[in-house]
This record gives C-alpha cells, structure tokens and sequence, in this order.
C-alpha cells in the first residue's frame, strides 16, 4: 500500500486541523474564547466531511469526532473504499488486431466499438457548431453564526424560550437586530456551463428582421416576441402572413424598457 492509500482523501487547512485536534482531545477550555464563535463555524465545515458531529446551540453546543474525525490524516475503510474506482486496474482485452488495455468501467464500451473481423468500421459524422463562452458554475455552501438579543416577557425561563421558538417558526419572523459573529464558504461542487450570447444588430444588417431572428437579436424566446407584436408593445412590419421588425423598433423597445432601481411595474 502506497504513503497516498495510507492518507485520508479530506484536505484541511490550517485553522480546520487545529479546531479538529482540539475536538478530539475533548473540548478542553480556554483554547477558544467564550465570545469567540469562529472555530464553531468551521466546525461545521468538519461536520459536513464527516470528521464530526455537532449537536447543541449556545452553552449546551458540543462536538464529538467520529471514527473518521479520530483517525485523520489516516486512511479510514470508507476512504479506501471511496478511492477503489479510481485505482481498479485496467483489464485486458485479446482481438484480432493485439491486445489492448481499457479500464474495467469501460470494458463493455470499448467491446461495442470493435469493429467485425473483415468489416470496414464506419465513420462517425462529426457536426460542426459554433464555438460559445464557456464558463465555470460553483455551488457555495456559507455558514454563518449570528447572535441577536432581546427582551422577552414571559413567567420564567422554559416560557422565554419557547415564546422565542414560535417566533422563529412564523415566516419572516423578526428578533432584534442580528450581529454576524463568524463566517465560512466553502466551496462544495463545480460544473462547466456555456454562456450562449444574444446575436449583434450589425448597422450594415438588413432594415427588416424576421421575428425568429428579432427573437434571436434580444436572446429572448420566439414565442415572446410573438405575444409582445400581438399586444402591440413592439412595432412590426407585415407583409403577406409574415410578420418583420425594423432594427430600429428593437432598439427603441430596448431603450424604452431599460430601466434603474426598483420599478413598481
């Protein structure tokens, strides 16, 4: 087994280690200050890598380590198990031609795409496409620990708290002015997406736009367009069924709905 299977496959930083060791010593005080709710946000950061778990709010918040939490940086069974499809070695596969290698996850693939003994393998059409902005999209988890304080009237400590409680669970419930104490992102997924731009009114384009191509022009769907003509909110140019706006009625209708701030409408 190599140093790499022998490690965990959970990277943390700095902070996230001192905060894990501190937990799996036990909590002892006077390492974080009481005021001081920063390591509890990056706790949660350990909790959701499953190095911890968190239960509690307030004084009766407390952290325990898990299997994984206690033995980290060291590979747990569930970080080698985790690791096994990327490390499976690659099968080999006798043809005509040789032998091959392939991944096993792609073994059935790759005997599909072989062609027959004495068979010319056929091409594969290859379409051509315009080339768009490609971008990346990242899901972002935030934690945050706000502390808010208030007065609240009730017949002793057990009323107080559930009278908090109901509060919170009414929609947009208001408890005094929240401070922000602490706060993390943590960036949890990422995924490719491509940004496909609005076509340019070109000025040396011709006068008149279908409206398949006025649609294309706003980078708004046809049928938009289509009701917009219809309700009379943008010019338009008929000529036998068809119907044609002028570039100039698009920048027009562009100019009059371009507005700044909060529109009541």
């Amino acid at each position: 087994m190599t140093d790499a299977q022998d490690r965990s496959r959970i990277v943390l930083n700095a902070g996230q280690q001192a905060i894990l060791q501190w937990i799996v010593e036990g909590c002892p005080p006077g390492v974080y200050p009481d005021d001081d709710f920063s390591h509890r946000v990056s706790a949660r950061a350990l909790e959701t890598r499953g190095l911890i778990d968190i239960s509690g709010h307030g004084k009766s918040w407390r952290a325990t380590p898990t299997e994984r939490g206690r033995r980290w940086p060291e590979a747990t069974d569930e970080d080698r198990r985790e690791r096994e499809p990327l490390t499976r070695p690659a099968q080999r596969v006798v043809t005509q031609q040789g032998a091959i290698e392939v991944e096993s996850g792609a073994l059935g693939r790759a005997m599909r795409r072989m062609p027959r003994p004495g068979r010319t393998p056929k091409k594969t059409p290859v379409k051509q496409v315009n080339k768009q902005e490609t971008y990346m999209r990242y899901k972002v988890v935030v934690t945050r620990v706000q502390v808010a304080e208030k007065w609240v009237r009730a017949t002793d400590e057990e009323d107080a708290a559930r009278k908090v409680q109901e509060e919170f669970a009414k929609p947009y419930a208001y408890f005094g002015n929240w401070e922000t104490k602490a706060s993390e992102v943590e960036i949890i997924e990422a995924e490719r997406t491509t940004v496909i731009h609005p076509s340019k009114l070109s000025e040396s384009g011709p006068m008149l736009l279908s409206l398949k191509d006025a649609a294309a022009a706003l980078g708004i769907p046809y049928s938009a367009l289509y009701e917009l003509t219809n309700r009379g909110d943008i010019e338009y140019t008929k000529m036998g069924s068809r119907k044609y706006i002028q570039r100039e009625s698009l920048m027009s209708f562009i100019a009059t709905n371009t507005h700044r701030g909060y529109s009541p409408s």
